[in-house]
């Protein structure tokens, strides 16, 4: 029996390459939310630990507690610019996210045409096997009787 062969399978292969790419895009700016999101986190953890520092009694260094108040001030910009950044590598993840799924539509709709073929070409060729069985079985047959009738002539 022949092997099934797809017409359409270097277009197939193209758009398996072209939702891999999309993969690709995908993790990587899902990637970058994570790292934002990490970074966020480790400056959020940072101003916790410098604003848990407190004046002690006695003696109080303005200066400490002025030099603490700037760099949470810093830690605050710097969380809001995080949460900016963040704000549109999301929205990037999103536009990357709807081309992934896309393109892995595209693709999936092509491997279902193939499979769907390669079960009607199986189908037709099995049935086709059953024929010349069928066939040869019964030429057989005819042969088998023809050869009897020759004998008991």
């Amino acid at each position: 029996m022949r092997r099934f062969a797809f017409k359409l399978e270097k277009v197939l292969e193209l758009r398996q390459f072209a939702e891999r790419e999309w993969e690709l895009k995908l993790a990587d700016a899902t990637r970058k939310v994570i790292d934002t999101e990490t970074q966020i986190s480790d400056w959020g953890a940072k101003r916790g630990q410098v604003s848990s520092l407190r004046a002690g009694v006695g003696r109080v260094d303005m200066a400490l507690l002025w030099s603490r108040e700037e760099y949470i001030n810093r830690v605050d910009q710097q969380v809001a610019l995080l949460q900016r950044r963040l704000v549109v590598q999301e929205e990037e993840r999103s536009e990357v996210r709807d081309g992934y799924l896309k393109a892995s539509s595209r693709r999936k709709a092509l491997s279902k045409l193939k499979e769907r073929r390669s079960e009607e070409y199986y189908h037709d060729a099995l049935r086709e096997e059953t024929r010349a069985i069928d066939e040869i079985a019964g030429t057989q047959a005819v042969k088998r009787i023809h050869e009897s009738e020759e004998i008991d002539v």
